[in-house]
C-alpha cells in the first residue's frame, strides 16, 4: 500500500478535512490510452466577473445553470436578458469558452459557446475557460469533461453537504486524457454529426404533442 504523507499545516490552512482533496489528481480509475494532462495546462480560467448593470450591452445572454442541458451541453430555454433581469454579479464568456458547471459536477452540466451564442455572462457557478487551441478543441474539451469518467472522477473533489462544488482551484489541478489534435478532428466531427441528429429528434418529440392533439381534435370532430 502507498503511504502519503501530509503536512497538518495543509489541512489547516484550507479548513478541508478529506484526504483525497489532497492526495487524490482525480486519475485514478481513468482508463484510456492517450496520456492524462492537468486541465490547467491546456486552458486558462477567466474570472472576469462584472455586474449585470455595468454591462456593455443592454441585452445579452445569460447563461444559468438551468440552462445547460446534463451530459449533451445543449441549451435549454435560452434567450436574451435585459440588464435590469440580472440581478447578481456575473461572469463574462465569449466564443469558445467552455463553461464548466461547478455545483453539483456529478450533473456534468458543460456548455460551449459557439456561433449561436457567441459572448455574454454567465453565473459564478460555472467555471469559465478558455481553451488552448493548439493543444485542444472547444468542442472535445466540453465532451470530455462532460463525460461519464471524468464526472465521476470531479465528483470526488466535490466539498459541501447540502450544495456540493469542486473549487476552481482543485478542478483546473484534475487530470483528463488529451488525444492527439488528428483524433480530436475526427472526435469533432462525429461530436457535429450527433448533436445535429440530437437536434432533429427532439424536434420531433417536441411535435408529438401537438400531433395528438390534431388527431384527436380530428377524431372528435368527425
Amino acid at each position: 500500500m502507498r503511504m502519503i504523507e501530509i503536512a497538518s499545516l495543509e489541512f489547516f490552512k484550507t479548513g478541508r478535512w478529506r484526504v483525497e482533496i489532497f492526495t487524490d489528481d482525480n486519475s485514478a480509475g481513468i482508463g484510456s490510452r492517450w496520456p492524462l494532462v492537468k486541465i490547467r495546462d491546456i486552458a486558462a480560467e477567466s474570472s472576469t466577473a462584472v455586474n449585470p448593470q455595468d454591462y456593455e450591452e443592454e441585452e445579452f445572454f445569460y447563461v444559468g445553470l438551468e440552462n445547460v442541458e446534463s451530459v449533451t451541453g445543449d441549451s435549454v430555454h435560452l434567450q436574451k436578458k435585459k440588464r435590469e433581469e440580472v440581478k447578481s454579479r456575473s461572469k463574462v464568456f465569449v466564443k469558445d469558452c467552455v463553461l464548466y458547471g461547478r455545483l453539483r459536477p456529478y450533473l456534468r452540466k458543460v456548455f460551449v459557446a459557439d456561433e449561436a451564442c457567441e459572448r455574454g455572462l454567465c453565473s459564478t457557478e460555472f467555471i469559465v475557460l478558455k481553451p488552448a487551441k493548439d493543444r485542444v478543441l472547444p468542442e472535445v474539451l466540453r465532451a470530455i469533461l462532460a463525460s461519464e469518467a471524468i464526472g465521476k472522477q470531479l465528483a470526488r473533489l466535490q466539498i459541501g453537504a447540502a450544495l456540493p462544488r469542486v473549487s476552481a482551484d482543485d478542478f483546473m489541478k484534475a487530470a483528463m486524457p488529451l488525444p492527439p489534435m488528428s483524433i480530436q478532428k475526427t472526435m469533432a466531427g462525429k461530436l457535429a454529426d450527433l448533436r445535429k441528429e440530437r437536434l432533429r429528434l427532439k424536434s420531433l418529440l417536441l411535435e408529438n404533442p401537438a400531433e395528438i392533439d390534431r388527431v384527436v381534435s380530428d377524431l372528435v370532430t368527425a
